[in-house]
């Protein structure tokens, strides 16, 4: 996408592929035997008595001169690239003498276009991504289809928890299960990809080919919208089946921080997979989901050793599984309905208050999710352009 010329070694090449070149540069011993553009090396052996036979291939036919097959030393095609490299210089000359005295011709050079912009790097990657998605869309048709069937099965099995007093507590395992699952499909998705993507990146970058910013915003634009949609389209079978409240409101927030705690935990998986190599990676994202999700879910706040609760407050699971608890159960919901003699549970606000989560401030915890899905994204770029400029 900029500026480039392009210098290369090639041996024996075809006919086809040697005409493409604009220039020329042959040596043999140590010693320059032409200089020059393709189409005059042909008739300049010819000038020192050298024919080329028909229907040879110029490449070999050059080999063939520089070894001494045609009874040529190297020093005479060195003397003569030599002479004809003066002459050449002498035309040049001569022909700028004679424009002087005679009329003046401009001759303008076309400018090779400028380099593509930010927005049009952006765009043209994004294509690419899009292109490589149709060309292989095995992995995305897979993932759709994985949140479908778990949607299914998890609205089977908690069928009816959402609105009953005495499944409350299998509800509460419906909405950790459920945040587990888009959380790791999430994460473990880009962390197993990226590193493959870390090659190609690595290459085309110092090539030049376009800047690593185009680049990590072309793949989260198609990354996150295909996360959101696997999310959703297991959160709306699954929340549909279980039979939670059907209120906008609730419906909207338990979207919105199921989404943003899927894609958090994108995020935190871009910035694994960047960071470290894919053995190691495979290995520490479940673990970190894993002691992210102890907390808020297993463990009390109340119940949970000093020293571990800080963890409390930088958890993106947590928040996010507060979140839909008190999405759910909180905000002046009313009785649950109960056919039984006697449901603890039957005013949802008992439960919130036995859990530690009867004052969830639900803004507040979406700002922590996105804030922390911001910040791994820009640490995941701080990475890569460390790797991609190291030295």
């Amino acid at each position: 996408m900029e500026k480039r010329t392009v210098v290369c070694t090639i041996h024996q090449p075809s006919a086809l592929l040697f005409e493409m070149f604009d220039s020329l540069y042959a040596l043999a011993g140590g010693h320059c035997i032409y200089r020059g553009s393709i189409s005059s090396f042909l008739p300049h052996l010819m000038s020192i008595g050298i024919s080329c036979p028909p229907y040879h291939n110029p490449a070999d036919f050059l080999i063939e001169v520089a070894i001494g097959d045609y009874g040529v030393t190297v020093d005479k095609l060195s003397m003569a690239a030599e002479n004809m490299w003066h002459d050449n210089q002498g035309i040049a000359v001569d022909s700028k003498l004679k424009s002087n005295a005679k009329t003046i011709q401009v001759s303008v050079i076309e400018e090779p276009p400028p380099p593509a912009g930010f927005l049009a790097q952006c765009y043209l990657l994004y294509k690419r991504q899009l292109l490589s998605l149709r060309r292989d869309s095995s992995l995305m048709i897979v993932r759709v289809l994985c949140h479908l069937m778990i949607g299914i099965i998890f609205g089977y099995l908690y069928r009816g928890s959402g609105y009953r007093a005495n499944s409350v507590l299998a509800n509460y395992v419906y909405l950790y299960g459920s945040l587990l699952l888009i959380v790791y499909t999430g994460k473990m998705a880009v962390t197993l990809a990226f590193p493959i993507e870390m090659q190609i990146l690595t290459r085309e970058h110092f090539n030049r080919w376009y800047k690593l910013a185009p680049y990590y915003i072309s793949l989260l634009l198609v990354e996150i919208p295909f996360q959101a949609a696997c999310a959703a389209t297991y959160l709306i079978v699954s929340y549909w089946l279980t039979g939670q409240p059907v209120e906008t409101h609730r419906i909207l927030c338990f979207m919105v921080v199921s989404i943003a705690a899927s894609l958090c935990a994108q995020a935190w998986g871009f910035f694994i997979g960047a960071t470290t190599p894919v053995k190691i990676a495979v290995f520490a994202g479940p673990v970190i989901a894993v002691l992210f999700s102890v907390f808020g879910f297993c463990i009390r706040y109340m119940d949970t050793p000093v020293f571990f609760r800080w963890i409390f407050h930088i958890s993106y699971f947590r928040a996010g599984f507060h979140s839909l608890l008190y999405t759910i159960y909180g905000s002046g919901r009313s009785e649950l309905f109960c056919d039984e003699l006697y449901c603890h549970y039957k005013k949802p606000w008992l439960f919130l208050k036995e859990m530690e989560i009867n004052e969830t401030n639900v803004i507040n915890n979406l700002v922590l999710i996105v804030g922390m899905g911001v910040l791994m994204h820009l640490l995941t770029a701080s990475a890569l352009w460390c790797k991609l400029n190291r030295r």
